[in-house]
């Protein structure tokens, strides 16, 4: 069997996003990558809790359908879970199937929740995870927790159109 590579970015220092995995790699994430925390967004697989918890990772499972937009309460969540280990400087990563929708939702919030502008935020999810790009429905879902976001906040950016974020998430670089 050829060695594992992990489909993964480093968004920041200390948050990863990124596709799936086989749970036989858990060791691998906690000791190789150091990571202490992992969001798992797929709908369609249950990871399993007591295996990451052996090598030391704390899981939360957020259960999404693919192509769909992460539930209002389920980013909430994630965001605090997200930010419990971030705060202490430990090593987060935010998963779905692909790495490329569901889990950037959930990143794109994170990162603004965290103090980057929208599209700031977009953009550098691009430069280090080119394959982002969330579904219209998923964009829909974000501009929602950005519309409340703002109002809870005090922030001075405005809320990105769906033609501003189309053209960030939805340019792939050439081969």
């Amino acid at each position: 069997m050829d060695a594992w590579q992990p489909n993964f970015n480093w968004i920041t220092d200390l948050l990863a996003v990124g596709g799936s995995y086989p749970s036989e790699c858990a060791e691998l994430l906690a000791h190789e990558h150091r990571i202490q925390a992992v969001i798992d967004l797929r709908g369609e697989a249950m990871p399993d809790t007591q295996l990451f918890r052996r090598h030391g990772i704390t899981l939360l499972h957020l259960p999404t359908t693919d192509m769909r937009p992460v539930e209002m309460p389920d980013l909430e969540h994630g965001i605090r879970f997200a930010n419990e280990f971030l705060d202490q400087g430990q090593r987060v990563l935010i998963h779905c199937e692909y790495g490329i929708g569901r889990s950037a939702t959930l990143a794109l919030c994170l990162l603004v929740h965290r103090g980057l502008a929208p599209l700031d935020a977009l953009a550098l999810m691009k430069k280090q995870r080119p394959v982002v790009a969330p579904s219209p429905p998923q964009f829909a879902c974000w501009s929602a927790w950005l519309d409340s976001h703002r109002f809870s906040s005090d922030v001075d950016w405005e809320l990105p159109s769906f033609e501003d974020f189309k053209a960030l998430a939805y340019v792939h670089p050439k081969r």
